[in-house]
Protein backbone atom coordinates (compact mmCIF):
# COMPACT_ATOMS: atom_id res chain seq x y z
CA UNK A 1 0.00 0.00 0.00
CA UNK A 2 1.47 3.36 -0.95
CA UNK A 3 1.28 6.76 1.06
CA UNK A 4 -1.57 8.23 -0.81
CA UNK A 5 -3.61 5.01 -0.62
CA UNK A 6 -3.25 4.47 3.27
CA UNK A 7 -4.64 8.58 3.97
CA UNK A 8 -6.97 7.98 1.75
CA UNK A 9 -8.30 5.01 3.36
CA UNK A 10 -7.65 6.38 6.86
CA UNK A 11 -9.95 9.54 5.87
CA UNK A 12 -12.62 7.14 4.57
CA UNK A 13 -12.64 4.98 7.77
CA UNK A 14 -12.70 8.08 9.68
CA UNK A 15 -15.63 9.16 8.05
CA UNK A 16 -17.46 5.65 8.49
CA UNK A 17 -17.64 5.18 4.94
CA UNK A 18 -17.61 1.83 3.10
CA UNK A 19 -16.37 0.56 -0.17
CA UNK A 20 -20.14 0.13 -1.23
CA UNK A 21 -20.93 3.40 0.11
CA UNK A 22 -18.08 5.18 -1.80
CA UNK A 23 -19.13 3.56 -5.07
CA UNK A 24 -22.69 4.73 -4.57
CA UNK A 25 -20.93 8.46 -3.59
CA UNK A 26 -18.49 8.28 -6.62
CA UNK A 27 -19.82 5.89 -9.10
CA UNK A 28 -16.47 4.41 -9.75
CA UNK A 29 -16.43 0.14 -9.44
CA UNK A 30 -15.68 -1.39 -6.54
CA UNK A 31 -12.16 -2.98 -7.59
CA UNK A 32 -10.61 0.49 -8.65
CA UNK A 33 -11.04 2.01 -5.41
CA UNK A 34 -9.28 -0.85 -3.53
CA UNK A 35 -6.23 -0.58 -6.12
CA UNK A 36 -6.34 3.00 -5.50
CA UNK A 37 -5.81 2.31 -1.65
CA UNK A 38 -3.53 -0.42 -2.75
CA UNK A 39 -1.26 1.77 -5.37
CA UNK A 40 -2.11 -0.63 -7.96
CA UNK A 41 -2.72 1.46 -10.86
CA UNK A 42 -1.92 -1.54 -13.74
CA UNK A 43 -5.49 -2.53 -13.22
CA UNK A 44 -7.13 0.96 -14.13
CA UNK A 45 -8.30 2.09 -17.80
CA UNK A 46 -5.26 4.43 -18.20
CA UNK A 47 -2.69 7.28 -16.43
CA UNK A 48 -6.12 9.64 -17.04
CA UNK A 49 -8.79 7.47 -14.76
CA UNK A 50 -5.97 6.68 -12.44
CA UNK A 51 -5.99 11.09 -11.71
CA UNK A 52 -9.64 11.44 -11.78
CA UNK A 53 -10.51 8.12 -9.70
CA UNK A 54 -8.28 9.59 -6.84
CA UNK A 55 -10.00 13.32 -7.91
CA UNK A 56 -13.15 11.81 -7.05
CA UNK A 57 -12.09 9.60 -4.23
CA UNK A 58 -10.45 12.45 -2.55
CA UNK A 59 -13.51 15.06 -2.74
CA UNK A 60 -15.51 12.21 -1.49
CA UNK A 61 -13.48 11.88 2.20
CA UNK A 62 -13.43 15.49 2.44
CA UNK A 63 -9.68 15.88 1.25
CA UNK A 64 -7.90 18.67 -1.45
CA UNK A 65 -7.51 16.45 -4.31
CA UNK A 66 -5.00 19.15 -5.57
CA UNK A 67 -2.91 18.78 -2.33
CA UNK A 68 -2.09 15.30 -2.40
CA UNK A 69 -1.01 15.30 -6.17
CA UNK A 70 1.84 17.62 -4.95
CA UNK A 71 1.98 16.30 -1.84
CA UNK A 72 2.35 12.37 -3.28
CA UNK A 73 3.29 13.25 -6.91
CA UNK A 74 6.06 10.65 -7.05
CA UNK A 75 2.91 7.98 -6.49
CA UNK A 76 1.17 9.18 -8.84
CA UNK A 77 1.69 8.47 -12.83
CA UNK A 78 2.39 11.98 -14.88
CA UNK A 79 2.55 10.94 -17.92
CA UNK A 80 -1.16 10.66 -18.46
CA UNK A 81 -2.17 13.11 -21.83
CA UNK A 82 -1.70 9.55 -24.22
CA UNK A 83 -4.80 8.48 -22.18
CA UNK A 84 -7.30 11.30 -22.78
CA UNK A 85 -10.38 10.43 -24.72
CA UNK A 86 -9.91 12.42 -27.79
CA UNK A 87 -13.07 14.08 -28.91
CA UNK A 88 -13.94 13.69 -32.78
CA UNK A 89 -12.99 15.72 -34.88
CA UNK A 90 -15.61 18.74 -35.80
CA UNK A 91 -13.09 19.59 -38.67
CA UNK A 92 -15.59 19.14 -41.82
CA UNK A 93 -14.02 18.02 -45.30
CA UNK A 94 -14.83 20.01 -48.42
CA UNK A 95 -16.67 17.59 -49.61
CA UNK A 96 -18.95 17.52 -46.79
CA UNK A 97 -19.82 21.57 -47.02
CA UNK A 98 -19.96 21.28 -50.54
CA UNK A 99 -22.61 18.51 -50.22
CA UNK A 100 -24.59 20.63 -47.29
CA UNK A 101 -24.24 23.38 -49.43
CA UNK A 102 -26.29 21.38 -52.27
CA UNK A 103 -28.65 20.58 -50.09
CA UNK A 104 -29.96 24.14 -49.11
CA UNK A 105 -29.44 24.48 -53.14
CA UNK A 106 -32.40 22.05 -53.28
CA UNK A 107 -34.05 23.30 -50.68
CA UNK A 108 -33.64 27.60 -51.84
CA UNK A 109 -36.58 27.44 -54.33
CA UNK A 110 -39.08 26.04 -52.27
CA UNK A 111 -38.53 28.36 -49.47
CA UNK A 112 -38.48 31.58 -52.33
CA UNK A 113 -42.52 29.86 -53.28
CA UNK A 114 -43.35 29.45 -49.22
CA UNK A 115 -42.25 33.33 -48.76
CA UNK A 116 -43.86 34.55 -52.02
CA UNK A 117 -47.17 32.65 -50.96
CA UNK A 118 -47.46 33.72 -47.23
CA UNK A 119 -46.64 37.14 -48.57
CA UNK A 120 -49.69 37.27 -50.95
CA UNK A 121 -52.05 35.99 -48.07
CA UNK A 122 -50.65 38.34 -45.17
CA UNK A 123 -51.49 41.34 -47.81
CA UNK A 124 -54.87 39.89 -48.65
CA UNK A 125 -55.81 40.07 -44.96
CA UNK A 126 -54.56 43.29 -44.26
CA UNK A 127 -56.76 44.76 -47.46
CA UNK A 128 -59.72 42.78 -46.06
CA UNK A 129 -59.24 44.31 -42.30
CA UNK A 130 -59.17 47.46 -43.95
CA UNK A 131 -62.02 47.30 -45.99
CA UNK A 132 -64.15 45.99 -43.03
CA UNK A 133 -63.10 49.17 -40.87
CA UNK A 134 -63.74 51.95 -43.14
CA UNK A 135 -67.74 50.30 -42.84
CA UNK A 136 -70.16 51.40 -40.30
CA UNK A 137 -70.44 49.00 -37.84
CA UNK A 138 -74.36 49.26 -37.34
CA UNK A 139 -77.04 50.88 -38.52
CA UNK A 140 -79.19 53.12 -36.06
CA UNK A 141 -83.14 52.12 -36.25
CA UNK A 142 -85.40 54.48 -35.33
CA UNK A 143 -86.88 52.35 -32.77
CA UNK A 144 -83.14 52.30 -31.04
CA UNK A 145 -82.92 56.00 -31.21
CA UNK A 146 -85.95 56.12 -29.57
CA UNK A 147 -84.65 54.10 -27.05
CA UNK A 148 -81.28 56.34 -26.95
CA UNK A 149 -83.41 59.36 -26.49
CA UNK A 150 -85.46 58.07 -23.75
CA UNK A 151 -82.18 57.12 -21.86
CA UNK A 152 -81.01 60.46 -22.12
CA UNK A 153 -83.98 62.13 -20.51
CA UNK A 154 -83.33 63.96 -16.80
CA UNK A 155 -85.67 61.47 -15.20
CA UNK A 156 -84.06 58.46 -16.53
CA UNK A 157 -80.20 60.02 -15.56
CA UNK A 158 -81.65 60.53 -11.94
CA UNK A 159 -82.93 56.96 -12.09
CA UNK A 160 -79.82 55.68 -12.70
CA UNK A 161 -78.10 57.69 -10.37
CA UNK A 162 -79.95 56.38 -7.48
CA UNK A 163 -79.88 52.77 -8.69
CA UNK A 164 -75.94 53.04 -9.12
CA UNK A 165 -76.21 54.72 -5.38
CA UNK A 166 -78.29 51.99 -3.66
CA UNK A 167 -75.86 49.13 -5.63
CA UNK A 168 -72.48 51.17 -4.18
CA UNK A 169 -74.19 50.67 -0.95
CA UNK A 170 -75.29 47.64 -0.89
CA UNK A 171 -71.83 45.90 -2.09
CA UNK A 172 -70.18 48.20 1.15
CA UNK A 173 -72.50 46.26 3.48
CA UNK A 174 -71.61 42.92 2.15
CA UNK A 175 -68.17 43.87 2.17
CA UNK A 176 -68.39 44.77 5.72
CA UNK A 177 -70.35 41.59 6.87
CA UNK A 178 -67.59 39.61 4.75
CA UNK A 179 -64.43 41.39 6.66
CA UNK A 180 -66.51 40.59 10.32
CA UNK A 181 -66.81 36.74 9.68
CA UNK A 182 -63.67 36.09 8.04
CA UNK A 183 -62.20 38.24 11.38
CA UNK A 184 -64.42 35.72 13.59
CA UNK A 185 -63.43 32.62 11.71
CA UNK A 186 -59.50 33.73 12.10
CA UNK A 187 -59.93 34.28 15.80
CA UNK A 188 -61.84 30.35 16.08
CA UNK A 189 -59.12 29.00 14.16
CA UNK A 190 -56.52 26.42 17.02
CA UNK A 191 -53.39 27.44 16.38
CA UNK A 192 -50.96 24.43 15.22
CA UNK A 193 -47.97 24.27 17.35
CA UNK A 194 -44.43 24.08 15.70
CA UNK A 195 -42.11 21.59 15.43
CA UNK A 196 -39.07 22.34 17.52
CA UNK A 197 -35.76 20.33 16.60
CA UNK A 198 -33.21 19.51 19.35
CA UNK A 199 -29.83 17.83 18.26
CA UNK A 200 -29.29 15.59 21.43
CA UNK A 201 -26.26 13.39 20.54
CA UNK A 202 -23.01 14.17 17.62
CA UNK A 203 -20.42 10.89 17.20
CA UNK A 204 -18.38 11.01 14.27
CA UNK A 205 -20.25 12.07 11.70
CA UNK A 206 -23.83 10.78 13.00
CA UNK A 207 -26.28 12.90 14.81
CA UNK A 208 -29.38 12.45 16.62
CA UNK A 209 -32.17 14.89 16.00
CA UNK A 210 -35.53 15.09 18.27
CA UNK A 211 -38.51 16.42 16.87
CA UNK A 212 -41.09 17.88 19.25
CA UNK A 213 -44.52 18.84 18.60
CA UNK A 214 -43.85 16.13 15.35
CA UNK A 215 -47.49 16.66 14.57
CA UNK A 216 -46.44 16.52 10.91
CA UNK A 217 -43.59 16.02 10.21
CA UNK A 218 -41.97 16.69 6.07
CA UNK A 219 -37.98 16.69 4.70
CA UNK A 220 -37.55 18.18 1.69
CA UNK A 221 -33.98 17.34 -0.50
CA UNK A 222 -32.68 19.90 -3.01
CA UNK A 223 -29.13 18.94 -5.08
CA UNK A 224 -27.08 21.91 -5.88
CA UNK A 225 -24.78 19.17 -7.56
CA UNK A 226 -25.06 15.39 -7.29
CA UNK A 227 -24.97 13.13 -4.01
CA UNK A 228 -25.95 10.24 -3.04
CA UNK A 229 -28.90 10.06 -0.47
CA UNK A 230 -30.90 7.22 1.61
CA UNK A 231 -34.04 8.16 3.47
CA UNK A 232 -35.92 5.01 5.27
CA UNK A 233 -37.36 4.21 8.72
CA UNK A 234 -36.10 2.00 11.48
CA UNK A 235 -38.43 -0.94 10.29
CA UNK A 236 -36.49 -1.96 7.46
CA UNK A 237 -38.42 1.10 4.72
CA UNK A 238 -36.71 2.64 2.31
CA UNK A 239 -38.67 5.74 1.01
CA UNK A 240 -35.31 6.71 -1.36
CA UNK A 241 -31.80 5.03 -2.49
CA UNK A 242 -29.67 6.92 -5.12
CA UNK A 243 -27.96 9.95 -6.28
CA UNK A 244 -29.95 12.86 -6.59
CA UNK A 245 -28.92 15.26 -9.76
CA UNK A 246 -27.97 18.80 -9.58
CA UNK A 247 -31.49 20.91 -9.47
CA UNK A 248 -33.48 18.13 -8.54
CA UNK A 249 -35.65 17.61 -5.52
CA UNK A 250 -36.78 14.99 -3.33
CA UNK A 251 -39.75 15.75 -0.75
CA UNK A 252 -40.76 13.03 1.69
CA UNK A 253 -43.62 13.02 3.89
CA UNK A 254 -42.85 11.12 7.07
CA UNK A 255 -45.63 12.54 9.47
CA UNK A 256 -46.66 8.95 10.42
CA UNK A 257 -42.90 7.57 11.14
CA UNK A 258 -41.55 7.51 14.54
CA UNK A 259 -37.92 7.42 13.41
CA UNK A 260 -36.29 8.47 10.42
CA UNK A 261 -32.72 7.87 9.05
CA UNK A 262 -31.21 10.44 6.78
CA UNK A 263 -28.00 10.18 4.72
CA UNK A 264 -26.48 12.27 2.39
CA UNK A 265 -23.49 11.54 0.88
CA UNK A 266 -22.38 15.36 -0.15
CA UNK A 267 -23.68 17.52 2.45
CA UNK A 268 -21.91 20.78 0.50
CA UNK A 269 -24.48 19.86 -2.73
CA UNK A 270 -27.78 19.49 -0.72
CA UNK A 271 -29.97 21.47 1.00
CA UNK A 272 -32.38 20.63 3.67
CA UNK A 273 -35.71 21.92 4.74
CA UNK A 274 -38.20 20.45 7.38
CA UNK A 275 -41.42 21.44 7.50
CA UNK A 276 -40.54 23.91 4.52
CA UNK A 277 -38.05 25.56 6.99
CA UNK A 278 -34.27 25.87 6.52
CA UNK A 279 -32.62 22.82 7.91
CA UNK A 280 -28.79 23.58 9.28
CA UNK A 281 -26.46 20.68 9.38
CA UNK A 282 -25.18 19.34 13.09
CA UNK A 283 -22.16 19.15 11.51
CA UNK A 284 -20.30 21.97 9.02
CA UNK A 285 -20.48 20.74 5.23
CA UNK A 286 -16.94 21.81 5.17
CA UNK A 287 -15.78 19.54 7.94
CA UNK A 288 -18.41 16.87 7.69
CA UNK A 289 -19.21 15.86 3.70
CA UNK A 290 -20.79 12.94 4.99
CA UNK A 291 -23.45 13.22 7.24
CA UNK A 292 -26.32 10.92 9.24
CA UNK A 293 -29.26 12.32 10.53
CA UNK A 294 -31.34 10.08 12.73
CA UNK A 295 -34.37 12.03 13.41
CA UNK A 296 -36.64 10.92 16.73
CA UNK A 297 -40.46 12.09 15.88
CA UNK A 298 -42.35 12.74 19.53
CA UNK A 299 -46.21 13.34 19.10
Amino acid sequence: MTELGKRLREAREEKQISLDELQEMTKIQKRYLIGIEEGNYAIMPGNFYVRAFIRQYAEAVGLDPDELFEQYKQDIPQSYQEDIPQPLSRVKTRQQLSAEGTKWLDWLPKLIAAAFVIGVAVLVWVLLQHNTAGEPSTRTSPETAEVESSKNSPLEQAKEKQSAKESDEKAKDENAKGENEQSVTDDEKPTTPTAALNVTTKQGNTATIEVENASSFTVELSSKGASWVEVYNTKGHSFYRGNLTKGQTKTFDLSAESEVWVKIGRTLDVDVKVNGQPFAYPFAPQDEVYQKLRFILKK
